[in-house]
Order: structure tokens, then sequence, then C-alpha cells
């Protein structure tokens, strides 16, 4: 999936000042065959971190029936070929699943939509 994004590298990478955690899953079996995932790191990256959704456009329904206020967030990254929207984010003391990967036209960088899953 490519996105629409005029990229200028220098710009892009002054914006690139957050430190994110990218984590992989590891599931394990007890002897009981009960399965555990496992949270590892997987790479620390410099990202630029850009909220795409504000509270405002929760409805007040959700607010109402106090369903979790879910945050969209755009990490954008260096171009990697190794991560996958089965790994997750950890930012500002929160964890985001993955839910897509943009690449920009010359794959000097990439887009991570990710949901706070909490």
């Amino acid at each position: 999936m490519q996105t629409n994004r005029l990229w200028k590298k220098n710009e892009v990478l002054g914006r690139m000042n957050q430190r994110i955690v990218i984590q992989t899953v590891t599931e394990t079996r007890s002897t009981s065959g009960a399965v555990t995932e496992t949270w590892a790191t997987f790479a620390t990256v410099w990202a630029a971190a850009e909220r795409t959704t504000s509270s405002s456009e929760n409805t007040e329904r959700q607010l109402i029936e106090r369903q979790t206020i879910k945050a969209t967030m755009d990490f954008t990254v260096r171009h990697r070929t190794d991560i996958t929207e089965k790994m997750r984010i950890s930012y500002d003391s929160r964890i985001y699943d993955i839910l897509a990967i943009e690449y920009e036209p010359e794959r000097q960088f990439m887009v991570i939509k990710a949901e706070n899953n909490k």
C-alpha cells in the first residue's frame, strides 16, 4: 500500500525524534497445554509519531457505554522489510497494535498505522 504524501527526506528525518519499541510475539505451550503469549523487543527505532484521531471523534454513545477510546497513530520510520502487522509498538507508555504499513515510493521511509489496544 502506498501513500500519497510528499516525501522530503530532510523534513521527515527532522520529525523522527521519538523512540519507539517494536515488539514481536512468541507463543509457548505449558505442560498443561495452555498457550501463553510473550512479547519481546524486536527493534528500537527513531520515528515521527503523529496522532491521527482525537477523542472528539469518538461518539457520545461510546462515552456513555464507557468503551475504551482508541487512539490511532502514524509512526514514520526508516524503511525496513522485517516489520509486519503481527507485531506491535510500545510508545509513550502505551501499546499500539499495527493495523497497516504504507511505503513511500522510493522506499526510504514507511508509515506504520497503529491503534492503541488498551
